[in-house]
């Protein structure tokens, strides 16, 4: 008798249990939507066209909490692009044919609230209304002149290879400390990669 008592006893207190750690489960999950943010691309490729390979991309963006809270407050933030072209090499390591780094800066206007992406290379910037066009805008490379035809050798194979960071080197002094150690801060794409055509 005492034996089916403490059973009993057991019983009943796992539905409280499974109740409290379905609690923690949803707790959690609201906890990692909020701070929430990726960096992915979704295409990237290369076509021929007078003699140039061109590439078009695009990466799908989300800052998350902490770097948008930081944007809206005035803090600029720098993304760096990194491309690479390899030539395959079955028994040595690749050999690279070119390394191409595109670097942009986004910010933001109060005065007039609105965004501005920053090509830091050729200067040309363009102004958004919303968080989500200036990323749009960020994540896309179109017709992008990325090396003559001469470069390469039709008899080989060769691998093109692209991603994108947030550059946390290039924040403000106490709030670059922070990010160098926060997950909320380390924005940086999975390297995504392709035949050349």
């Amino acid at each position: 008798m005492p034996d089916f008592i403490d059973n009993a006893q057991n019983h009943s207190t796992r539905p409280a249990q499974w109740g409290s750690s379905i609690v923690l489960a949803c707790l959690l999950l609201m906890v990692s939507t909020v701070y929430s943010a990726s960096m992915r691309f979704e295409s990237a490729g290369t076509y021929v066209k007078n003699n140039t390979y061109y590439l078009d991309s695009f990466a799908r963006l989300d800052l998350g909490d902490a770097p948008a809270k930081a944007l809206a407050n005035g803090v600029e933030l720098y993304f760096l692009v990194e491309i690479a072209v390899h030539k395959n090499r079955r028994w040595w390591i690749d050999t690279p044919v070119i390394e191409r780094r595109l670097r942009y800066r986004l910010y933001y206007y109060d005065l007039t609230r609105h965004y501005r992406v920053e090509n830091m290379q050729s200067g040309k910037s363009t102004n958004f209304r919303s968080l989500a066009a200036a990323l749009r805008k960020l994540g896309r490379l179109n017709q992008y002149a990325l090396m003559p035809v001469t470069q390469i050798d039709e008899r080989d194979s060769y691998t093109a290879s692209i991603k994108v960071e947030l550059d946390r080197t290039r924040l403000p002094g106490p709030l670059m400390a922070q990010a160098l150690v926060s997950k909320e801060w380390q924005l940086e794409s999975e390297v995504f990669r392709w035949l050349l055509n």
